[in-house]
């Protein structure tokens, strides 16, 4: 059993060290297409599509190219309230790691990144308006939160609020963040934002399977993200996306005061992959930039990979 499991930890650790957080992207294992093939072409008119037509319609766009086996579903959202050059550069950008890291894959979805989220996503089955929770990417950052955990527990209950707001607020297009105070004049802002095409209550559980699942594995640290094909969750004690200046902060729960704590970089901290590409999928891109093995083998401990 001990070099089994040796064995499993370390080919995890390979696979942390090939993740960069660049632009994250999933190449699904379910199908591939040849170079120059009908699907090729309409894999490319979808993706021409989709970038040519987003910002026209508001941030979010769907299309469909091809008949029978050669149909291409295509989805694209721009997230975080961008401009429509933020849109398009995210969306031009997704593409391009889309088209390097999957290039002949049936299915794909990228969340783009750079300078904002966005969504891009094909695949040869009809996908829009279903609820898929599955791949999730998750990050965290490194350093640990100094606040009174009682008092981030208090924050953390909370965000079923947040979920609530994003599933059913007046505008889909729109996101839902809020910030909530911590001890030391910190903050901790909050980034919820689903898929329009999915209904409330399919947002609602998306949304709330993610706050579950950075729980589950990555909480207690200085803020992080969550991945999921319909919804994407991120929380920072630093503002980002240019979201955050015009809210205002709900007033502090009363809690005993705790020892003052750094201030956070203006910078975003490194992110560090909570967990191993699902079965069906093979994560591209990403970025680590330090870890502690003891940290990865307490991480992964009772994940394994059986080796054929």
């Amino acid at each position: 059993m001990g070099s089994k499991t040796i064995v499993s930890l370390l080919f995890h650790v390979i696979i942390i060290i090939s993740i960069t957080l660049t632009g994250a992207e999933v190449c699904y294992n379910t199908g591939n297409f040849t170079a120059n093939s009908t699907y090729a072409k309409n894999r490319d008119l979808v993706l021409r599509s989709l970038a040519s037509n987003v910002t026209a319609n508001g941030g979010f766009y769907n299309t469909t190219i091809g008949l029978g086996n050669d149909t291409v579903y295509g989805l694209v959202l721009c997230m975080a309230s961008p401009s429509a050059e933020n849109c398009s550069s995210c969306v031009n950008y997704a593409i391009q790691t889309l088209m390097a890291g999957c290039p002949n894959q049936k299915e794909a979805i990228s969340w783009g990144g750079n300078p904002l989220p966005c969504i891009v996503r094909y695949a040869n089955r009809y996908f829009f308006g279903s609820l898929e929770t599955s791949p999730t990417s998750a990050y965290y950052n490194e350093g640990i939160l100094d606040a009174t955990f009682r008092q981030f527990e208090q924050f953390w209950s909370g965000l079923g609020e947040t979920v609530k707001n994003a599933s059913t607020g007046s505008s889909r297009l729109m996101p839902a963040v809020e910030t909530a105070d911590l001890p030391s004049t910190q903050k901790i802002y909050v980034f919820m934002q689903c898929t329009p095409d999915v209904s409330p209550s399919n947002c609602s559980v998306c949304l709330q399977e993610s706050v579950d699942y950075y729980k589950s594995c990555c909480y207690g640290n200085q803020g992080g993200l969550v991945l999921k094909p319909n919804c994407v969750f991120r929380w920072e004690i630093y503002t980002y996306y240019d979201l955050f200046p015009q809210v205002t902060s709900p007033p502090p729960s009363p809690s005993p005061s705790p020892s003052p704590s750094p201030s956070p970089s203006p910078s975003s901290p490194p992110f560090v992959i909570s967990s191993p590409p699902p079965t069906n999928t093979t994560i591209r891109k990403g970025r680590l930039t330090s870890f502690s093995i003891l940290k990865l083998f307490h991480l992964f401990y009772g994940f394994q990979f059986q080796l054929l």
